[in-house]
């Protein structure tokens, strides 16, 4: 069933200098547009007239209209076959997180007005080494589900995510993601997610199972700037035993992209499970398995 997007955002990862943002505005504003999530089926009749699903249409369709400056770098994307994030979030605080190119309705390319959409086939669910949703999609009330709560390519690390701890484990009976450091402060495991919608409050949560050791032990959200750099002040919470831990941050007007974190200092040992970003405080872990 289609959904509508309350805010896009395409971006260039090469050049965070190359992004747009576009707004369900109904009054013909430049960069008014009318964003739709759509998930449709592809079947196969076998025997006795039943059908299957074989696998499954996943498109992001925008049409709206669009300032000059706009309209110019939506055909370059489009020509170049740029790969980009799209990213959003929808009435129902659904984050979008997904990647790919974009496709021009070239029927309408001599008009303020025209469309463009990324589409894409695949089965569903994410694979079983890399941990990537099929559809290089997601679309849940969770910013980190592109990629499954799962062991990724990295042996020992969860899918997505980049450490520089010394020692990772993950229990694939548990789902639980082990850290320990014995060299060094401040070792950290993050995950970095585009996001550049300022003002918007994003709440970070882990699910901590096990506490062995909690030297230095935290979870973060910061922000950072078009060029990379760190922008406005870090958000952390103490780990301080078992249990869900949440830090919430408001996003700063110059943040393109966010980073969360786990973070811990020598001697660190401690595990935990089911990591969400959200726009709201209301705990839930949830994958994209559509």
């Amino acid at each position: 069933m289609p959904t509508q997007l309350s805010k896009l955002a395409l971006v260039n990862t090469s050049d965070l200098t190359e992004t747009l943002q576009f707004s369900v505005v109904q009054e013909g504003a430049a960069e008014a547009s009318r964003q739709v999530i759509s998930i449709e089926p592809n079947t196969q009749v076998i025997e006795n007239n039943r059908e299957i699903i074989t696998s499954k249409n996943y498109n992001i369709t925008v049409t709206g209209v669009y300032s000059q400056s706009a309209k110019a770098q939506l055909f370059t994307w489009a020509e170049n076959r740029t790969n980009l994030v799209f990213t959003g979030y929808g009435l129902d605080d659904s984050i979008l997180q997904m990647e790919g190119t974009l496709q021009i309705n070239k029927g309408f390319e001599d008009n303020m007005s025209f469309r463009f959409s990324s589409a894409r086939e695949a089965k569903g669910g994410y694979d079983s080494t890399t941990g990537k949703h099929s559809a290089e999609m997601s679309y849940v009330k969770n910013g980190l589900a592109l990629y499954g709560w799962q062991e990724g390519s990295t042996s020992g690390l969860a899918a997505g995510w980049s450490t520089d701890f010394e020692d990772t484990s993950f229990n694939s009976g548990t789902s639980v993601q082990g850290l320990q450091e014995s060299i060094s402060d401040g070792a950290s495991m993050y995950r970095d997610i585009h996001f550049p919608f300022p003002a918007k409050s994003l709440t970070f949560s882990i699910n901590v199972t096990v506490t062995t050791d909690l030297t230095g032990a935290l979870i973060g959200i910061q922000c950072y700037d078009e060029s990379g750099a760190t922008t406005g002040v870090q958000a952390t919470q103490s780990i301080t035993g078992t249990g869900v831990v949440q830090v919430t941050k408001t996003l700063v007007s110059a943040c393109e992209y966010v980073r969360v974190s786990i973070e811990g200092d020598i001697d660190a040992d401690f595990g935990f499970k089911e990591p969400t970003l959200q726009l709201s405080t209301d705990y839930g872990f949830v994958e994209f398995n559509t």
